[in-house]
């Protein structure tokens, strides 16, 4: 009988953590064509928001998984696969670990007015936090893209040609509340297969269901794959049609250039000499840090962000809309 008992149990938690519904991935194209563009009510998420997804980076450059942008703020959201780019209100979180190329795994990002700090985890863990005190969640006019770095707020298919996707995702829930950290570990250990994310439902603003149900329009090439658990590899679907983009749809005459300017850094000496040109590196990612290829990659990430609005004067505007 006490054998029996514990079986029951056993099965029973087994249930309870995987679910039985399909476990379904959408798989990008590494093109411009390939991206889902939405414009949801973001008011919910004015004081605090939580955005967690199971990525897969196959893209040999730094791919834009998503990136929320308004009229006030170029990067209210922008997560890329490999999070060298992992931007929350505006404000970079520096991270010290880079994920495994072709490999699933786990990201969230969470962050509330209250406690003034935003997190990122990756695969259960905290890897970096930045404050945000006094900032709220940018209400303005906006749109979210999946798939690709957006060069517009509007919802016009406008992208940056060296930075689409090209990978897998899977779960990705934007929720309307700060996670606490054991919740976003106990997300990770329950696999890419749980139903755990149900027992959030009430928390969750935008959910994967939405994005995955055919009311979401998908553009391009975006296949959706089932997983197959608890291995995490998968297979390709049959029958699931994903609706094409026109070749038209991103002109090429829309597509900025990623080219890092000469200009980014001045050659003249400004007041107070050579140091002051250097006055970046005392920004927290970069002090008392080893210089390596990651940290000469985000280096070169905030110019390629700068390099948006080539043309215009370097103020306190301009700097307060970075």
């Amino acid at each position: 009988m006490t054998v029996y008992r514990t079986s029951l149990l056993t099965l029973l938690f087994l249930t309870a953590v995987i679910s039985d519904k399909p476990h379904v991935a959408l798989k990008f194209g590494d093109d411009l064509s390939s991206y889902i563009m939405i414009a949801p009510d973001m008011s919910p998420l004015e004081e605090q928001v939580s955005i967690c997804a199971w990525i897969k980076a196959l893209s040999t450059t730094r791919g834009v998984w998503l990136h929320y942008r308004t009229v006030v703020s170029v990067t209210e959201i922008l997560l890329s696969d490999n999070l060298g780019w992992a931007y929350l209100l505006s404000g970079y979180i520096s991270r010290n670990r880079t994920p495994v190329h072709s490999e699933w795994y786990h990201i969230c990002i969470t962050w509330s007015y209250s406690s003034g700090k935003k997190t990122l985890f990756y695969n259960g863990v905290q890897i970096g936090t930045a404050s945000s005190y006094g900032q709220k969640f940018s209400l303005a006019t906006g749109s979210l893209v999946i798939g690709q770095f957006h060069t517009t707020y509007k919802m016009e298919a406008s992208f940056v040609s060296s930075r689409s996707f090209g990978g897998e995702i899977t779960k990705l829930n934007i929720l309307k509340r700060e996670l606490t950290e054991q919740e976003v570990a106990k997300m990770y250990r329950s696999g890419i297969c749980s139903s755990f994310e149900e027992t959030l439902e009430t928390d969750t603003h935008l959910s994967w269901e939405t994005l995955l149900s055919d009311d979401t329009e998908k553009h391009g090439n975006i296949v959706k794959l089932n997983l197959t658990c608890p291995d995490h590899t998968h297979e390709p679907t049959t029958g699931i049609p994903t609706t094409a983009a026109p070749t038209t749809a991103v002109p090429t005459t829309a597509v900025p250039t990623t080219a890092v300017p000469t200009t980014a850094v001045p050659t003249e000496e400004s007041e107070g000499g050579c140091k002051n040109r250097w006055a970046i590196l005392r920004l927290l990612e970069f002090y008392n840090k080893v210089i390596e290829t990651d940290l000469l990659q985000n280096l070169r990430d905030i110019w390629e962000l700068l390099a948006e609005f080539n043309g215009h004067q370097i103020d306190e505007a301009l700097i307060a809309h970075l």
